[in-house]
C-alpha cells in the first residue's frame, strides 16, 4: 500500500515538473543542472574506442542508457523552460525565468551541435 502511493507521488511530481508547477529555483538547478550533468558524465566515457570493445551485452545496456538520458534530458528541458514560464520576479528584480530560457535555449543548440558532430 506504502510502495503505491510513493509510485503515485513520484507520477505526480514528475507530471507536476513537467507542467511547470515546481518552482523555478529547484527545478532549474537541482533537475536541470545537477540532474542532467550527472545523467551525461557516462556518455562521456562511451567515446568510438570504448563502444568498439563492447559486446552484445554492453552495446545493449549502452543503448537502453542512452534511452534513458534523452528521455530524462527532454523531461528536464520542457519542465524547466514551462517552470521559466510560469516565473513572476518580483519588482526590482532580475528577470530569472527570461534569464533561464535563454541558458536552456543556447544549451538545447550547443547539445544538438555536439550529437551532429
Amino acid at each position: 500500500m506504502v510502495e503505491q502511493k510513493q509510485k503515485k507521488n513520484l507520477i505526480q511530481q514528475v507530471k507536476d515538473f513537467w507542467s511547470g508547477k515546481i518552482n523555478l529555483g529547484p527545478s532549474f538547478w537541482v533537475v536541470f543542472m545537477i540532474g542532467g550533468t550527472i545523467v551525461t558524465i557516462p556518455s562521456f566515457i562511451a567515446t568510438d574506442e570504448y563502444i568498439d570493445t563492447l559486446g552484445t551485452f554492453g552495446l545493449i545496456a549502452l543503448i537502453i542508457y542512452f534511452l534513458f538520458q534523452y528521455s530524462y534530458l527532454i523531461i528536464a528541458y520542457v519542465g524547466t523552460w514551462r517552470s521559466a514560464s510560469n516565473y513572476k520576479p518580483k519588482s526590482n528584480q532580475w528577470p530569472w525565468g527570461t534569464i533561464a530560457k535563454i541558458y536552456i535555449a543556447l544549451n538545447a543548440i550547443r547539445a544538438i551541435v555536439v550529437l551532429l558532430n
